[in-house]
């Protein structure tokens, strides 16, 4: 699906056009083969570049061909069926700017719906995308954070659930991908501040040196998660462990003291003489014994710590 809007620096709101002028945006969503034929003709953008920035799997890196720059990030996408973020391809041209996605983009659709895009001021457009995107990372990691501390108060009462694991599991699944994600995006970034190919103002070089830290921050924010719920796993592992041992243990001392009045009442139970075989109390007798064996022997397990 493509899409075209413009808007300029004095226009009340963004508005479609049908024909491409100076300063439009470009807004291309799952486009299939043909469509890419079409804009790369149109164009003149190279058609294999375009195929990358919807491929699934395709890294943040930044391309400059024929004084076209083709800058590829990934945003944070949770809910995606096989990745945790999305590829995004924003192509700056001479005269217009074009975004290239699988799906729809929630960074992008979030800018629309806020009214803040400009599309004459390209690089502003670039960076406010960016910005957005960044803002979305850190939403997901708060919500990573806020699990974790209410799973690492449930583990602090022991009743975390196997399915607490298995949902940590998944959330580390998203954090690594989050890394793959930021850690290149970072290096994007110095490519931009450096200002060979875009030519930045001075507010646009401090955006992108916020933007950096902030990716800094991300990164880090996201290693952190990481090593808390290797932590709290590890803990979880620790405590099953030990709780697993306490069972044996007590398993082990029912067994041995079962075993008890079992040898006594086998030795009663073999047809020879045996002392108090004649006695009318004989059996309480026997089974005074065995209770006394049983309970010398819980003694000496207590004494030992051995329950």
């Amino acid at each position: 699906m493509l899409e075209l809007f413009y808007r300029n620096i004095r226009g009340p709101e963004l508005e479609s056009i049908v024909h491409p002028k100076k300063g439009a945006w470009i807004k291309v969503v799952g486009p299939d083969e043909a469509e890419l034929t079409t804009i790369e003709k149109k164009y003149n953008l190279d058609v294999q570049l375009l195929k990358d920035g919807i491929d699934l799997y395709e890294s943040p890196r930044v391309e400059y061909v024929d004084g076209v720059t083709y800058l590829y990030v990934r945003y944070c996408r949770p809910a995606g069926e096989y990745t945790s973020t999305h590829p995004l391809l924003i192509v700056i041209m001479p005269e217009m700017i074009m975004t290239v996605s699988r799906v729809e983009a929630e960074p992008i659709n979030n800018l629309i719906e806020s009214g803040k895009i400009v599309t004459t001021q390209k690089l502003k457009f670039l960076l406010q995308i960016l910005v957005e995107m960044n803002l979305g990372y850190r939403q997901h990691l708060n919500q990573v954070t806020k699990n974790i501390i209410s799973t690492r108060t449930r583990l602090q009462r022991t009743i975390v659930s196997n399915k607490d694991i298995l949902n940590f599991i998944d959330i580390e699944e998203d954090l690594n991908e989050f890394l793959a994600a930021l850690q290149p995006y970072g290096i994007v970034l110095q490519s931009i501040v450096s200002g060979k190919r875009l030519k930045l103002h001075d507010d646009d070089e401090d955006l992108i040196e916020d933007l950096k830290l902030s990716t800094s921050e991300l990164v880090e924010l996201t290693k952190s998660r990481l090593k808390s719920i290797q932590n709290i796993r590890e803990a979880y592992n620790t405590i099953a462990t030990n709780n697993l041992n306490k069972v044996f243990k007590l398993l082990t001392s029912i067994a041995i003291f079962m075993s008890v009045p079992m040898i006594v009442s086998g030795i009663y139970g073999m047809n020879v003489r045996l002392p108090f075989d004649s006695s009318p109390n004989a059996f309480w007798i026997i089974l005074a014994m065995a209770i006394g064996l049983v309970s010398f022997v819980v003694l000496v397990f207590k004494r030992n710590r051995w329950l």
